[in-house]
This record gives C-alpha cells, sequence and structure tokens, in this order.
C-alpha cells in the first residue's frame, strides 16, 4: 500500500469519528407549540366578524339537539355531506349519546362555515412550470392574506392583537426560533401572515414542498384554529426519504370498521377554543396533509421569515479566517465547540492528510507486468452531505460568491440544523486555533436517474437561477451546457463523511424528469428551486497547518485585543407582521410546495 494510500484510509477513519460526533447532534426539522388566548379567536371576514370560534355546546339528547336535528331535515337540504350527516343523526337517536352529539356539532358548523366556505375558492398548488387547481392532489380551499384577518386576547395584553402580533408577544415565536436551532443572535424571526386554509371531508394534500418566497424565508408556521372540529387531517412531515416522520395537527381517529368503534367517543370532548396548536417547520422539508375524515380543518398559515438584527457585513478573509475577531453571531453552543475542536485536532494531526493533494498509485496489473508505474494526485477533502435543500438566493446571493470561494460568517448564518453546526464549527475551528488552515464550501449538485451509470451527479458553481425556461426532459449534454457544469462525481475525491442518503434527498428532485411527481405548495415560482448540495471541508498540507497555527498562537488573546470599533445598529422598529400577497400563477419552478 502507497503512503498515498494509507493517508486516505487514516482520513477515512477520522472522518468516522467526526461522524460519530455529529450522529450525536439533535436538531429538529419541526416543532410544535401552543398559544394560550384568554377568548376564543375573532375571524374579520368581509368587514365583520364570522362565524363564532367558540366551541359549541350540544347536550346529549337535549332538546337542541332534537331541534337542530328537525330543523335541519326541514331545510331538506341537497348537500351531500350534510343529506349524510342528517340521516346519521336521525338513525342514531338510540345510540350513544356522544356520538349523537359529536355528528349534531359537525353539522351544525357546516351550517356556521357556510358563508365563509362559499368565499373561498378552490386552493392550487405548482407543478413544474405551471399553478394548477387539481382536487386529486389538493382539495382544499383558501383565501389569502389580504381578504381575512384573525384578532386573540392573550394574558398581559390591554386590548386584542392580529394574530401575527400575538405569535410575537407571547413569545411563542422565540419558542419556535430556538427549537428550530435558527440563530437568535444574528436573526429574529418574524411570521408572515399567507393565508387560511380549510379542508373539509375528504380534503387533503399530496407530499410537497412550500414555495420558496425570497432568501429571508426560513420555513412554514401553522396555527390551527379551534371551533373547528375534524378527524383525521394529520399533518405528517418528514425527511431523509421518510426516514424520520413527525405527525401533527391530527384530529380524532374514527375507526367504523371495528365493532362498537363509536365507543371511543365515550369520554369525546371538543377542542378547547382557549389552545390554538402549532406546527412549524422548515420550507425545504416534504409534508403532506392526510386525509381529513370528518369535519373541517381550518388553519392560518404564516411564511417564517429571518431579519437582520444588526448591521453586521463581516466576511472571513479565506487567507487567514483569524485575522477577524468573531461577532457575537457565531458564539458556539456545546454541539458546535465540540466538532470544532476535533477540526482543530485534525489540523494538529501531523498523519493526517500531511499533503495534499495525495499520490496514489493507480497503476493497473497490465501496466505493472510491462514495468510501468501511474501516480495520480488526488486533492482529498471531507464531505458532509448537506440535511436541507437550499435555493439559488439563500446563500450565493453576490455575483462574486460561488462554490469556488469558502463561505463567509454572513453564508454559513444561512444554513440549517446539522448544516449550520458544522458550517458554524469549522468557521470556529478557522477563526480561533488554526489560523484558517481550514475551509469549508457549499458544492451544489444535479444529477438524475442515470447518472451514477455514468460519472455521477453534476457539480455547479452556483445554484442554477431559472432565467432559461429548462425542458422538461434533458441530456447529459443539455445539463452541463444550461448548467455551466465544472464536472462530475467522478472528477473529484471526498471521503465522504456521512453517505449520501443521510443527507435530505427529496423525492426526483434534480432529475430529468422535472416534478414529473413532486408539486409545490400553493402555486409555482418563477424566482427559486430547491437542489441537494454537500459541504466540502478542506485542510491545508500539514506543513503549512503548522505554520497557520503557530502564527494563530502568536497573536494576543481576545482580552488583550483593542476593542473593535462598534458598528451602528440598524435594528428595526417593531411592526405589524406584514401579509403576504398570493403569487400569481403560471410562474416557473423545478421543485415542488406550498402550505398546508
Amino acid at each position: 500500500m502507497s503512503t498515498g494510500e494509507e493517508a486516505e484510509e487514516y482520513a477515512a477513519e477520522k472522518g468516522k469519528e467526526l461522524a460519530t460526533i455529529l450522529a450525536g447532534v439533535s436538531c429538529e426539522f419541526a416543532t410544535t407549540a401552543t398559544l394560550t388566548v384568554t377568548d376564543a379567536p375573532t375571524l374579520w371576514f368581509q368587514d365583520e366578524v364570522t362565524p363564532d370560534f367558540t366551541s359549541v355546546v350540544l347536550e346529549p339528547n337535549s332538546v337542541i339537539v332534537d331541534d337542530y336535528i328537525r330543523e335541519a331535515l326541514e331545510k331538506q337540504t341537497k348537500e351531500k355531506e350534510k343529506c349524510e350527516l342528517e340521516r346519521r343523526l336521525w338513525s342514531y337517536k338510540e345510540k350513544p349519546e356522544a356520538l349523537i352529539r359529536r355528528d349534531g356539532i359537525l353539522l351544525e358548523q357546516l351550517d356556521r362555515f357556510e358563508r365563509l366556505r362559499e368565499a373561498m375558492p378552490q386552493a392550487s398548488f405548482g407543478h413544474g412550470s405551471e399553478t394548477k387547481c387539481d382536487t386529486g392532489v389538493r382539495d382544499a380551499l383558501q383565501l389569502p392574506a389580504d381578504e381575512f384577518e384573525v384578532t386573540v386576547n392573550i394574558s398581559g395584553s390591554s386590548s386584542s392583537l392580529d394574530l401575527g402580533d400575538a405569535l410575537a408577544a407571547s413569545g411563542v415565536l422565540g419558542e419556535v426560533q430556538k427549537n428550530l436551532g435558527i440563530d437568535s443572535d444574528r436573526f429574529d424571526l418574524v411570521a408572515e401572515q399567507y393565508s387560511l386554509n380549510m379542508y373539509g371531508k375528504g380534503g387533503h394534500f399530496k407530499k410537497h414542498k412550500d414555495t420558496p418566497r425570497g432568501s429571508d424565508m426560513v420555513g412554514t408556521l401553522l396555527v390551527q384554529l379551534p371551533g373547528a372540529y375534524y378527524e383525521g387531517g394529520a399533518l405528517e412531515i418528514s425527511v431523509g426519504n421518510g426516514l424520520k416522520k413527525n405527525v401533527v395537527l391530527e384530529g380524532p381517529k374514527n375507526v367504523p370498521d371495528q365493532p362498537y368503534w363509536w365507543q371511543c367517543f365515550a369520554n369525546w370532548q371538543l377542542p378547547d377554543p382557549n389552545e390554538l396548536r402549532i406546527a412549524a417547520f422548515f420550507c425545504d422539508i416534504d409534508h403532506e396533509v392526510l386525509k381529513v375524515e370528518e369535519g373541517l380543518r381550518l388553519t392560518v398559515a404564516f411564511i417564517m421569515r429571518i431579519k437582520e438584527k444588526t448591521a453586521l457585513d463581516i466576511e472571513l478573509p479565506s487567507s487567514d479566517l483569524n485575522s477577524t475577531v468573531l461577532p457575537k453571531s457565531l458564539s458556539s453552543s456545546e454541539k458546535e465547540s465540540t466538532l470544532a475542536g476535533k477540526f482543530v485536532e485534525l489540523c494538529n494531526d501531523e498523519s493526517f492528510l500531511p499533503v495534499n493533494p495525495l499520490k496514489i498509485d493507480v497503476t493497473n496489473q497490465w501496466q505493472r507486468e510491462r514495468g510501468e508505474t501511474r501516480i495520480e494526485e488526488r486533492p482529498i477533502f471531507l464531505a458532509f452531505p448537506c440535511f436541507h435543500l437550499y435555493t439559488n438566493s439563500q446563500v450565493f446571493t453576490k455575483k462574486t460568491e460561488s462554490a469556488k470561494l469558502p463561505l463567509t460568517l454572513a453564508q454559513v448564518a444561512m444554513l440549517k440544523g446539522k448544516d449550520a453546526v458544522v458550517g458554524k464549527a469549522v468557521l470556529l475551528a478557522a477563526a480561533e486555533k488554526t489560523g484558517g488552515a481550514v475551509k469549508i464550501y457549499l458544492q451544489p449538485i444535479l444529477g438524475h436517474d442515470y447518472t451514477d451509470d455514468a460519472g455521477g451527479s453534476y457539480l455547479m458553481p452556483k445554484f442554477p437561477t431559472p432565467k432559461f425556461k429548462v425542458p422538461r426532459r434533458m441530456s447529459d449534454d443539455t445539463i452541463v451546457s444550461k448548467f455551466k457544469t465544472t464536472g462530475c462525481f467522478e472528477d473529484i475525491w471526498p471521503i465522504w463523511v456521512f453517505n449520501m442518503e443521510l443527507g435530505h434527498e427529496a423525492d426526483n428532485i434534480g432529475g430529468c424528469e422535472w416534478n414529473d411527481e413532486g408539486y409545490f405548495g400553493n402555486e409555482a415560482s418563477d424566482i427559486h428551486f430547491y437542489v441537494r448540495s454537500f459541504l466540502r471541508v478542506e485542510f491545508a498540507p500539514s506543513v503549512d497547518r503548522k505554520k497557520m497555527i503557530q502564527k494563530a498562537r502568536s497573536r494576543p488573546n481576545k482580552e488583550n485585543r483593542a476593542p473593535a470599533p462598534k458598528r451602528k445598529a440598524n435594528i428595526a422598529a417593531a411592526t405589524k407582521p406584514k401579509k403576504a400577497k398570493m403569487d400569481n400563477p403560471g410562474h416557473y419552478t423545478m421543485s415542488r410546495g406550498s402550505s398546508p
């Protein structure tokens, strides 16, 4: 075995140690919360309050129930769902009381929300470059943000607050930001109201991603409105090709195929009108609204955006990252500092990639028989498959930025979950301990069903921008010319710290059959689309690392340095959360997504 091969194997063993540390890092891709209000929410629609969200109280076998059933039957409505409920209620006069009460409420809320339902148009979704309405994919109704308003009262507030303001004032947004690991030192999390969504009986939305709406969008937040009872209709959130799932906002389960199934309603209760259930998740995460078995599922969707707290515009020089004093926004958590310590250890290890590129003996048997030797130089680096997907404008926001340049502090701040942990750990190790001996890059990749049979996925200098109309089907030559690729996997020599399958690999993302089975949330997007990527961590040769580390150690400690000049803060005044406008239909996108 040659020296180069031994060095490569040693680096791979060290990569496994990094994987062990990172495997112990828990980063949430979704979270839940509860907003407690003092009164039931109020929905303002068409300049008046409608409907009442106070939970309806219908006592079993009471005169109210009997009168309501009789009145409903007298209407002789032609609406299929109402007729079914009315017949069922009439036949249940001798059945369990809780079941009679439950069906009475299901029928009552259809009337209570009737005007709202009639005014709400069919919800759309994005599919490729088109915005469509198809109940086979998404069966729901939707109102844009500028056509409704929800107000609530919370403890400590002297007056009613807009729902978005209440999320901020109650601390719910802060809780969500903490749980999702979004940097609270650098960013404020803002909720921008987007839509009111209603799923009736049979309503659903197939697996999709949310439509990207700007580089500052990080996710979606859903608030379930009480007083609209439903069964089923869970929101299923999944990552890693379904390796991990969260099921939230689920109504009670109805199991009519089992004997005496109605007994599950013996202790049946309506949702508490003073507790609003909340689900929040990153926008690149796959999610699906499962079928609503009964009732009405009513949610308000918010776009979660990040807003910079101060006018920090610090970039870490690629030549010597230690020359910049790290700002507070890179304050390390225990998980980041532990990983950073491992990177520092590797930089001090003379056996770890002593030279780079490594010289590998690739002489085949036929060449050896002829007395020939073939040595190949391989630039080795550690590769971390990204656990999240990113869009063209989230990381490479400037024309000069690309996969060829090390990530700056501002760019690392835009990473999510474990990707952010790796990025911050490298910058922490590079700037404070090693003088820039280790650097990190973000490499976008694009592939299709048969790239593994050829040279592997394609490498791109930047995330793609849809300035041209991409054909639904593309050949390898078309991909190379359209996306200005810089090579493919067979041209690089990564040591994968994680298997690529453990990264976030959404169905058909980056495939030749663009969005053949994938959907966007509310509409198509002509601005962004998602592609996969990986983090590339490069180390200087051992001799150079030693010099950089000595230089870093010879500098004064941070406590003895002259204080850096203060930068003027640019903290935006607290304003009422904006309401997002629905995008025009027919826009182009190459991924999938919408608000459930």
